[in-house]
């Protein structure tokens, strides 16, 4: 079913009204509206991922941000773990050279322990003599003190008979000349 129109865009035939240029550009404005709209579409695609690239911009500066931070923190930890490195190395130091001189001191000490333990054990020895020799010294004592006491009982029971500055003598006094 064809139909037609004049020139002055006129029903020919007792169809639905149509241009001439109806058939050529019906189809053509449907592809046209298509396009746009599908250009609409890809421009709405393309924001969205001209968006999505300006958010991942944004995020991946602030990860070089945090990798910048991180980093620091890394490098000051490794100075830090540097330095109490050091710190233990020193103190180990210091701990090795305490041991040598408490290894030393008692050293000494055993030595002088062992030296006292000598000495004491001689003077113990000594002082065992010493005390043997007080006992014995003491009966000495003990006896003279007895003789005497003996020898004064004699004296006041004999008469006074002496004046003090006579002499006693028995037998000749020149005999053994």
């Amino acid at each position: 079913m064809t139909e037609w129109t004049d020139s002055r865009w006129r029903w020919i035939g007792g169809g639905t009204w149509r241009s001439r240029f109806s058939s050529v550009l019906g189809p053509a404005m449907v592809v046209l509206c298509v396009l746009l709209l599908s250009a609409g579409c890809q421009n709405k695609a393309l924001e969205q991922a001209q968006q999505e690239a300006k958010e991942a911009k944004v995020t991946i500066e602030q990860l070089k941000h945090s990798l910048g931070l991180a980093q620091k923190e890394v490098a000051d930890v490794r100075a830090e773990l540097n330095a109490v490195r050091q710190s233990r190395d020193e103190l180990q130091g210091q701990i090795d050279h305490a041991q040598k001189e408490r290894d030393q001191a008692l050293g000494f000490a055993q030595q002088a322990q062992e030296a006292m333990t000598a000495q004491s054990s001689g003077q113990v020895t000594t002082v065992a003599s010493l005390q043997k020799q007080i006992a014995e010294l003491n009966a000495l004592v003990t006896e003279q003190q007895k003789l005497i006491d003996e020898l004064q009982k004699d004296v006041e029971a004999e008469p006074a008979a002496l004046m003090p500055g006579d002499r006693i003598t028995e037998g000749d006094p020149n005999e053994g000349l």
